[in-house]
């Protein structure tokens, strides 16, 4: 366990204030453990992954900080289309996994920084991709500490959006369904979609992924870049010459700033526009 740790240094933005505590738990048995502690001490808590997709404010989060490890982080095949992936694990282990045992359809998720339990939860998706698409079923942990399967039936997934958001459940592991597909034309496909990544994302700052999800019929990136805002700065925080979708770190941005440009961006845009762009980075408030 780590006492109050400055999460700049476990999110992928580099950017947050100190929390209560960071603790690893490497089995359901501990992870119950550390729930059960901070519900009896009426302490806040939230599971991370590996800290994309989120924005942890300068005075950071006054709660415990859980992650998946050890039992978790484990991947195996079940039967010819489906694997058993734990909520812990990196994308990219899945995408290696999967290149490893001769199936396909998960290859767009090659250099999402992201694990399985967060991506199931929002409904990762890129380049036409969403991982919803793959579920075959989930194992959860609902908000009583018990464990429950739901099938694919079961659940609703949209763009950027899970019906497990709306549930106080922790993704345990995920079964997903995929199709054979041969090693060459698999590494063919994570060459294609790296390159996508490299040519169109500011790979070489930190950032926290896309940082509004994209208006209906429309793409927030353009919305940003039609009112002028690529590449403005506001302290160390910037919107991306790259993509105007990404707010990067110069190095040592603050949540504020970060904050500040977001609704600058947005206020202008619905000026302008009359669209509302909704935030994609979840912010620890």
């Amino acid at each position: 366990m780590i006492d109050y740790p400055e999460m700049r240094f476990f999110t992928t933005f580099r950017i947050g204030g100190r929390a209560i505590a960071l603790v690893d738990v490497c089995n359901e048995e501990q992870l119950d453990t550390v729930i059960a502690r901070c519900e009896d001490g009426n302490l806040p808590w939230r599971i991370l992954g590996r800290g994309s997709n989120i924005l942890v404010r300068d005075r950071g989060f006054d709660g415990v900080v859980i992650r998946l490890r050890g039992t978790f982080v484990r991947l195996k095949r079940l039967d010819t289309h489906r694997i058993e992936v734990g909520a812990g694990a990196s994308l990219q282990k899945m995408v290696r996994f999967c290149l490893k045992e001769g199936l396909g359809g998960c290859e767009f998720l090659v250099g999402v920084p992201g694990t399985i339990g967060g991506a199931v939860l929002i409904n990762a998706g890129c380049f036409g991709g969403e991982i919803g698409s793959l579920v075959d079923k989930i194992l959860l942990r609902d908000e009583h500490g018990f464990l429950k399967w739901k099938n694919r039936e079961d659940l609703v997934f949209a763009y950027r959006y899970s019906s497990l958001k709306s549930e106080r459940a922790v993704v345990i592991k995920v079964i997903f369904r995929l199709f054979l597909e041969s090693e060459e034309h698999s590494r063919k496909m994570i060459r294609v979609f790296s390159s996508l990544r490299r040519t169109s994302q500011p790979l070489d700052w930190p950032s926290a992924g896309s940082i509004f999800r994209n208006p209906p019929g429309g793409y927030a990136a353009r919305l940003i870049e039609e009112m002028g805002f690529k590449g403005v700065r506001l302290g160390r925080a910037r919107v991306s010459p790259k993509h105007s979708n990404f707010i990067v770190n110069l190095g040592g941005a603050t949540a504020s700033q970060v904050e500040n440009l977001m609704e600058w961006i947005r206020r202008e845009v619905y000026r302008e526009k009359n669209v509302w762009l909704e935030n994609e980075v979840e912010i620890w408030r």
